[in-house]
């Protein structure tokens, strides 16, 4: 019977061995499984990195763009302002000068009437 506690031994120590050796495959695994996850998360991230600085590329360029039209509108507007000031002066002239020639035009009725009047006089006297 000996022989057999031994033979049990060798098996015992023979199950711990390949315990053992699993044990340490199973880690080398892991470590490979996780070595490979860890990269593939790793391109993942690198791949939305630049996707989001694709974005923030794109909107600084959009930014650029609408101060650029931002200073093409506000030259615009300078130009229109300052058409619109000259067009206002114009019709204040205008205005100026029509309140001017209708104070002339009174005053020409007036001396108009006033002439017309003496002239119906004089006519008057010579033809009596």
């Amino acid at each position: 019977m000996p022989r057999k506690s031994s033979n049990g031994q060798n098996i015992i120590s023979e199950i711990k061995r390949v315990a053992k050796s699993l044990k340490l495959e199973l880690k080398k695994s892991l470590r490979l499984e996780f070595r490979r996850e860890l990269k593939k998360t790793e391109k993942i991230l690198r791949r939305e990195m630049l996707r989001v600085e694709e974005r923030a590329e794109d909107l600084e360029d959009g930014q650029k763009e609408i101060k650029e039209g931002q200073k093409r509108l506000e030259t615009k507007v300078d130009n229109l302002e300052i058409t619109l000031d000259g067009f206002v002066g114009k019709v204040d002239n205008l205005v100026k000068e029509n309140v001017v020639g209708a104070d002339q035009y009174r005053r020409h009725d007036v001396r108009l009437d006033n002439h017309e009047t003496r002239i119906t006089k004089i006519e008057i006297t010579a033809n009596s």
